[in-house]
């Protein structure tokens, strides 16, 4: 790759983030077309991936977002060997995503600040952004979420007021809002992502409405959350935020003596067993609620099994800015080892493992 092809390949990704994809295929150049491939990929859909290393970032994202963790992280390893530094950057970036998903904090946060100091170095300042905000997931889920808005915070600050990603972003600062009590600035920060163009964040919006209603006792944000669900519901689409509108429900229905198993049966309609942890953390609660008293242990062997290569302990040359000293001291024990409690509060407080 040249200067010449660098600097369009920068452009093209930065209006691919803005959602003008066709202005960003026409300026790729043949020998960049494997990013067309990529930019199919982050949009969600089905694609061939190209040859090399582009080829190989490209599975490992498409394989991460299917849950094959593994397979994810030995593709985004082969990626590490280019000399491309914004290919290596997103590499890095998918290996700290898979490191979060899977429970090991304090890894996924040196890999997603690592990602952000070389794109800090190199002026990508959307892999800056998306850094950012994979941070600020890192601290909500293992229980920073000051710290997770402020993260959220800078990513926005780093977006263009176009970009595709911005209401995906706000939805996350919601999150972290509602875990701090600031509960009417969540349900503000929660309308409006739902109104942001580009990528679709009403499901995700509507999902963290439906919590807030559980954590505040709101009849009415369950009820607008449930209403808007039961569409998918009889329509028979699988989003995984629908899941959580009617966990919302459930953990209602239990703090009014109600039998939450016909929600949590809902619920796990649409958090399959691809969402491993999630649906097992989900099989718990339903065999609490049945007085089936014993913890549902992980079954995937080897997901069980599995451990990620830590991020090489030597830091890069400014890296200060890109992640907290307190990330090295985050849980890095992984979601296969957490034993998954048997009452019902602590049931509730472990969801807290998890985006929402």
């Amino acid at each position: 790759m040249n200067d010449e092809d660098v600097l369009r390949a920068l452009t093209a990704m930065r209006l691919f983030s803005a959602g003008r994809n066709r202005e960003a295929n026409e300026l790729l150049p043949s020998s960049l077309l494997g990013l067309r491939a990529f930019f199919a990929m982050q949009a969600g859909e089905e694609i061939e991936p190209p040859e090399g290393v582009l080829g190989d970032l490209v599975r490992g994202w498409a394989n991460y977002y299917k849950a094959s963790y593994p397979a994810a992280f030995e593709d985004f390893s082969r990626v590490e060997c280019t000399q491309i530094p914004w290919l290596k950057a997103y590499a890095w970036l998918g290996k700290g995503k898979v490191c979060t998903d899977l429970g090991f904090f304090a890894d996924a946060a040196q890999w997603c600040g690592d990602a952000s100091c070389l794109a800090r170095q190199f002026e990508h300042d959307e892999l800056v952004a998306a850094a950012q905000g994979a941070r600020g997931e890192i601290l909500l889920r293992s229980g920073h979420p000051r710290l997770a808005a402020e993260a959220f915070s800078l990513d926005m600050g780093l977006l263009p007021a176009s970009d595709r990603f911005r209401g995906r972003v706000m939805c996350y600062q919601a999150h972290a809002y509602r875990r701090l009590g600031a509960y009417s600035a969540a349900k503000l920060a929660y309308r409006t992502s739902a109104q942001q163009p580009g990528e679709q964040t009403a499901p995700y919006a509507n999902a963290g409405l439906a919590m807030l209603g559980a954590d505040t006792d709101d009849v009415g944000l369950i009820n607008e959350a449930i209403g808007y669900a039961e569409s998918f519901y009889r329509d028979d689409r699988v989003h995984p935020c629908v899941g959580w509108m009617y966990i919302a429900k459930a953990r209602f229905a239990q703090r009014h003596r109600e039998n939450p198993i016909a929600w949590l049966a809902r619920a796990k309609k649409f958090l399959p067993t691809g969402y491993v942890f999630e649906h097992h953390w989900l099989a718990n609660w339903t065999a609490v609620a049945s007085n089936q008293f014993a913890s549902v242990a992980i079954v995937d062997s080897e997901l069980s099994q599995f451990r990620p290569k830590s991020p090489s302990a030597v830091r890069m040359p400014g890296c200060d800015f890109d992640i907290e000293p307190i990330e090295s001291q985050l849980p890095n024990c992984g979601l296969a080892s957490v034993q998954w409690a048997t009452d019902v509060d602590e049931i509730w407080s472990q969801r807290e493992l998890f985006v929402f």
